[in-house]
């Protein structure tokens, strides 16, 4: 942990440099069109507030949800119990103000909607039209709060829109929404959006390299109905030649593949799932291969030496994304379902103090 502490001078300027960062966002009122509009919305609900959560939430899900009826049950589980009354006439955007007469109606009419104390004809307008009309106002702020957090919704409408970012210096791996493959049809579905990925992305790099050109991160568990450790052998023998494709078609084009990560239990899995196809021969003295670690794993360390030792071991170069992890509610909650005796993930604060051990000792070693 004391690796981790800043030094006084260091952490002053530190501390100077992200203040004059949010500053400087926060006096950027002058924004137009869409960017302006998602902009007001996220001022006015903020996460610190519970309806700031169910917005992020909603605008995160809505765009992967095809289905009416699954879409009314989520906008109704994070609506009704919301505060919106609160935010009234707050903020100077006539967008913002008209959302959130839309959120406390919404809210109401879903909350209330079977209570004694709604009157007949109130129940009668919103079974007609009402509660539908505004779900589909909800949903379509929702969608326009999400694109700002989305690349596209396609791939080629995802390189499209990273192209300014791109001339700009930044770089691009893109992931694809979704989740785990539940049967085997999901998998080869998946497989074939990956493969099409792949194909476009390596167009669109345009032989840059896997440095200075965009990349791909791979969910195994969306290439495999039984990702788990209990399947080892199934995965093994099934999974692993599907993620081998991928990567030799990633090499055609020389782009970077990540694996990209998940729960804690599949950890050790996708460990091992890396090392076999960093030691394949048709992959020898290619640099494109990556991994995706959690910061906030207790393992962290220990995963970083092992990424180490295996770049040394197989002779190549690994890309490594450090990232905070996104699983951690869902990971305390199985460990106590399960009655583990501690969590695989550290508390909200260690993350960030492991994130730096990690970058400052890890990164100064030769891989």
């Amino acid at each position: 942990m004391e690796q981790a502490r800043l030094s006084p001078p260091v952490a002053e300027q530190a501390h100077k440099l992200a203040y004059q960062l949010a500053e400087k966002l926060r006096n950027q009122k002058s924004a137009s069109g869409r960017a302006g509009m998602v902009q007001g919305l996220l001022q006015e609900f903020s996460l610190s507030s519970q309806e700031g959560v169910a917005l992020m939430c909603l605008a995160e899900a809505l765009l992967r949800i095809p289905d009416k009826a699954t879409r009314d049950a989520l906008i109704r589980d994070k609506i009704s119990n919301g505060n919106w009354q609160s935010h009234i006439g707050r903020s100077p955007s006539l967008f913002v103000n008209a959302a959130t007469w839309g959120l406390l109606f919404t809210g109401r009419l879903v909350s209330t909607h079977n209570e004694a104390n709604l009157s007949r004809s109130l129940n009668r307008i919103i079974g007609k039209s009402g509660e539908p009309l505004i779900r589909k106002g909800v949903d379509m702020a929702m969608r326009l709060m999400g694109e700002q957090f989305v690349t596209g919704e396609t791939i080629a409408q995802a390189l499209a829109n990273a192209r300014k970012l791109e001339e700009k210096g930044f770089r691009y791996s893109y992931d694809m929404l979704g989740e785990a493959a539940l049967t085997a049809a999901d998998a080869q579905a998946y497989m074939v959006s990956y493969q099409q990925a792949i194909h476009a992305i390596g167009k669109a790099s345009n032989g840059r390299g896997i440095y200075e050109g965009p990349g791909i991160s791979i969910k195994l568990s969306a290439l495999h109905p039984r990702y788990s450790r209990a399947q080892y052998d199934r995965v093994m023998e099934e999974l692993y030649p599907r993620l081998k494709s991928l990567t030799l078609l990633a090499r055609q084009y020389d782009i970077g593949l990540n694996i990209d990560a998940e729960e804690a239990d599949r950890l050790e899995i996708s460990l091992d799932l890396l090392e076999k196809l960093c030691f394949e021969p048709e992959l020898a003295g290619w640099n494109g291969i990556g991994f995706v670690i959690q910061a906030y794993q207790k393992r962290c360390p220990l995963v970083i030496d092992y990424l180490v030792d295996l770049a040394s071991r197989s002779r190549r170069r690994l890309m490594i994304r450090l990232v905070k992890g996104a699983y951690w509610d869902s990971e305390i909650k199985r460990a106590q379902m399960e009655g583990l005796e501690g969590y695989p993930v550290l508390y909200p604060q260690s993350v960030y103090r492991c994130l730096l051990s990690g970058l400052r000792e890890k990164t100064t070693r030769r891989t």
